[in-house]
């Protein structure tokens, strides 16, 4: 049997509902430019439906990680994503994130380890995981309203595994099952549209 697919996720807008919060701010109150500066502000951002529950089933499937960006100019948001996955998901073996976590404004130098990001932007490095001289995939959060953690999300992750133990070849395994449930994976990079404030 192959060892377990490697799925790497992002936090904002995959695990944790920060942009519903965030566009909602009245910045007259914070002396920042951005609601992403606030100090604190990553700290008790809810998670987004169904992404615990969805995180502790493709944990038998998956060998999990978490690849996301934090504000440079907002030193306590490092520490509050680590804070909130532990609150989450624990903070010892038994977390599927335990010693698992990177933060880093270039998501693209890790693809090369192969495996699936999640994540529902194309930017800071995600869009180079549709590489073909290696065995990863951009799957696009939200993207196809269907492949959420509330919908179809985590028996497509769920299915794919399963047909990578038989295949060895992950990113063919995505895009077949992909085809036959007629989902569509991620959207052009070139006309997504970011939160006015980004």
């Amino acid at each position: 049997m192959l060892a377990k697919p490697k799925l790497f996720l992002d936090m904002d807008n995959v695990l944790v509902d920060t942009l519903s919060v965030l566009n909602t701010l009245d910045m007259a109150q914070f002396q920042v430019d951005k609601p992403d500066q606030i100090p604190g502000i990553f700290r008790h951002l809810p998670p987004m439906p169904d992404a615990v529950e969805g995180i502790n089933v493709l944990a038998a499937d998956f060998e999990l990680y978490i690849l996301s960006t934090a504000p440079w100019r907002n030193p306590s948001a490092w520490q509050d994503k680590l804070l909130w996955l532990t609150d989450h998901f624990g903070n010892d073996n038994n977390s599927p994130f335990y010693k698992r976590v990177i933060l880093t404004h270039d998501k693209g130098i890790v693809h090369k380890t192969g495996g699936i990001l999640l994540d529902d932007r194309p930017y800071h490095g995600a869009s180079q995981w549709q590489d073909n001289t290696v065995d990863s995939l951009w799957l696009q959060y939200g993207y196809d309203t269907n492949l959420v953690w509330s919908k179809d999300l985590v028996a497509y992750l769920q299915a794919v595994a399963k047909s990578y133990q038989l295949s060895g070849k992950l990113r063919m395994s995505a895009e077949n099952i992909a085809k036959d449930k007629h989902y569509q994976l991620f959207g052009h990079t070139e006309t997504f549209e970011k939160a006015p404030w980004e």
